[in-house]
């Protein structure tokens, strides 16, 4: 009887916090967000426009076309994104998708501390000299 009690409860609090209204960022219910502004142009040559806007903030631009690479010809694309995050921050992205793959700068993205200069010249060196990089295992007969 137990184990039915706390059943009953767990499932009224998980029912009741899943029901609970979830207020985005902009101070509106996310799921009463609609698309206030929308372009989609789909073309038989393989171009395309995307663009929307909706009422919380978010924003969408993407672009693509047929480009010739080797033998295939696949659709590129590159566009950017807006959207205030959760903690009230302005979220800037902009992307490509060619055949280089898919490649993404943003505002909240963190970038890479620089490579120190003894790393970098260890590897010029390491690049400049690819009959040393057997990592000192010399086969017999050589050296």
């Amino acid at each position: 009887m137990y184990t039915i009690k706390v059943l009953v409860a767990i499932v009224l609090c998980t029912t009741g916090t899943l029901s609970a209204p979830q207020r985005g960022p902009v101070g509106g219910s996310e799921k009463d967000a609609v698309i206030t502004s929308q372009q989609l142009e789909v073309n038989f040559d393989g171009n395309y426009v995307n663009n929307f806007e909706t009422s919380n903030g978010i924003s969408h631009q993407e672009r693509g076309e047929p480009k010739q690479v080797e033998q295939e010809t696949p659709v590129v694309s590159q566009g950017s994104d807006q959207y205030v995050a959760p903690d009230g921050q302005q979220v800037s992205i902009n992307w490509i998708a060619d055949e280089n793959g898919f490649q993404v700068q943003g505002s909240h993205i963190p970038t890479a501390p620089p490579i120190p200069p003894e790393i970098q010249r260890a590897l010029e060196w390491n690049a400049a000299h690819p009959e040393e990089d057997d990592g000192g295992q010399r086969p017999p007969g050589r050296g």
